[in-house]
């Protein structure tokens, strides 16, 4: 097993979720793959002392923010597991998931990505998974009219549909998208499609796109209930300059719909005629 976590100043909070993983993978054949893209906080030299600690950790010290995207792809060109967990920095474990999601990876060879549920510090869950967007879900999504609209006139619809609210997650259930805060791949899966993360897609939309591509290839997707892991949720993108992100953001939904969906693009231009106009 091979787990990737790419940071960017996470400060204490990398340092607890670097340290609940080792506690809860003792025992295990796991090597931790800590790729720091630049920080300018203590989580660089954290890394570096965990990498010197304990020999199951390797380090990838960068010195510019590479993204995401390319932290990730670093880890995994050097990941020797025949599974690639893919976890943000702000992902804390209070038992043993890691092995979990392995031994049901183990016992469902037709699954490409298993993923837990995720909860808040308090334990309340979070919505984790989405189905692979198009253009009403993110109009519906993330613009302000939209959002009213979906709300006032259509009783949530584009929303809940994007959400799996119509899904309980009671039980295991095979999913479009869960994201890739927390996910384990089978590295078989990952080597059919040729790379993990796109790189144009650097901070955004990567897991979407990943995700796409394992649904094309016939590959299945999971969740897991009984596996939960605590999730902080956006520690290193809300140190980002706002402006930046809504660029990244922008640029990635555009680039994203063009190459999968291009006639839903007028749809968006209309929606964000200053995007579409001016860039983002």
């Amino acid at each position: 097993m091979s787990i990737v976590i790419p940071n960017w100043n996470g400060g204490e909070v990398l340092v607890e979720c670097v340290e609940s993983i080792l506690t809860h993978t003792r025992g295990t054949d796991v090597e931790l793959i800590l790729v720091d893209n630049g920080s300018s906080d203590a989580s660089r030299d954290a890394i570096a002392a965990f990498a010197k600690a304990d020999r199951r950790v390797t380090a990838i010290l960068n010195d510019r923010n590479l993204m995401f995207a390319h932290a990730c792809n670093q880890g995994a060109e050097l990941a020797l597991g025949r599974y690639l967990l893919v976890a943000n920095n702000d992902i804390v474990l209070v038992d043993d998931a890691v092995s979990e999601l392995a031994a049901y990876a183990d016992d469902n060879r037709h699954v490409a990505a298993v993923t837990p549920v995720f909860v808040d510090a308090e334990g309340r869950q979070q919505e984790f998974v989405r189905r692979l967007p198009h253009a009403g879900h993110i109009i519906c999504h993330y613009h302000r009219l939209g959002r009213i609209v979906d709300r006032v006139l259509l009783g949530r619809h584009f929303q809940n549909r994007y959400f799996y609210r119509d899904r309980s997650f009671t039980d295991v259930e095979e999913i479009e998208q869960a994201g890739a805060s927390f996910t384990l791949f089978r590295k078989s899966a990952i080597d059919i499609l040729g790379v993990l993360f796109d790189d144009s897609y650097p901070l955004l939309f990567n897991d979407v796109d990943l995700y796409r591509r394992l649904r094309h290839a016939g590959l299945a997707s999971h969740v897991v209930p009984s596996i939960r892991v605590v999730h902080l949720a956006g520690v290193s993108s809300a140190k980002l300059d706002p402006r930046l992100y809504r660029q990244l953001h922008f640029r990635a939904m555009f680039d994203y719909f063009r190459r999968n969906h291009p006639w839903q693009v007028p749809l968006l231009c209309l929606a964000w005629p200053h995007r579409w106009i001016f860039g983002p």
